[in-house]
């Protein structure tokens, strides 16, 4: 039998326990306050004819920044599912974990070498990967890094302007064929390819697409990260059209633009977006 003080020590203890849950709680709570100040933010994902939804994404707010990841996976059955899963869970872990990001470059340097480490883990050697894009808001600062192709754009003054170069064999021809080391022959040959030169999930992983410099965002800004599905599965100008709709709040903006993917037969490949709209000063 449990005499006075033992039965004290484990009710102060349950207590205790408690207490720390509440706080957790409102700290939460707090953190979600906050960054909601500034941001307004929206995620959708959309099926198309591929089997299995190889895209995920997901966002946190902490009060030292909000992370936004969008992984879009390829490979045969669930390998490609299962290296985004991974990817965002990853970077998301860590981010939690630096407790506060000073050295941005250094943390994406760091995370995306942690994602392809894992990755490879878990995925047969060549039968899987992921395009991993990273969005860092700190303050009214945006960072970002990406692996693939991925997109990441913002939307200003009516007009999106894309930001993110990425690592399709077309894309990388477009760059190397303007900085006169490529043919061009064998640019415009490049140019019809669809096919991925970096990815995660490589052994022979070392390229990530990092900004120099954060941009800087003004009020209403929207930063926009989407997969291929999304970008190829409607037209630019469709894209700035739901983005400036005044009707719309940035959770209809997005699940317009995935319904207009959906009707449209442009691509219908699985997709996801996620919208943060800055709102600061």
């Amino acid at each position: 039998m449990l005499n006075i003080n033992e039965y004290g020590n484990i009710k102060f203890i349950v207590l205790l326990g408690i207490v720390l849950i509440i706080l957790l709680i409102i700290r939460n709570i707090l953190i979600k306050k906050i960054n909601k100040k500034d941001l307004e933010i929206a995620e959708e994902v959309c099926i198309g004819y591929e089997e299995i939804q190889e895209d995920y994404a997901d966002i946190i707010a902490e009060a030292y920044g909000t992370l936004a990841v969008l992984a879009d996976g390829l490979g045969k059955n669930e390998a490609g599912k299962i290296s985004s899963i991974v990817a965002v869970k990853t970077i998301i872990k860590m981010f939690k974990e630096e407790g506060n990001v000073d050295k941005i470059t250094y943390f994406f340097n760091k995370v995306f070498k942690k994602v392809n480490h894992e990755i490879i883990k878990r995925v047969e050697k060549d039968k899987g990967g992921a395009s991993v894009l990273s969005a860092i808001v700190k303050d009214n600062l945006l960072y970002y890094a990406l692996v693939g192709d991925a997109m990441l754009a913002v939307f200003r003054d009516k007009e999106l302007i894309r930001l993110s170069e990425g690592h399709a064999i077309s894309e990388v021809a477009k760059r190397e064929y303007y900085n006169g080391k490529l043919q061009k022959l064998q640019a415009l040959y490049a140019l019809k390819e669809k096919k991925l030169l970096y990815y995660m999930g490589q052994e022979s992983f070392k390229n990530i697409e990092i900004c120099e410099s954060p941009i800087e965002l003004y009020k209403n800004d929207i930063v926009v990260l989407m997969s291929r599905g999304v970008y190829e599965g409607l037209s630019w100008i469709e894209l700035e059209e739901i983005l400036k709709a005044k009707r719309f709040s940035v959770e209809e903006k997005c699940k317009e633009i995935m319904e207009t993917v959906k009707n449209n037969d442009l691509n219908n490949c699985n997709g996801s977006i996620v919208l943060m709209k800055y709102v600061g000063k």
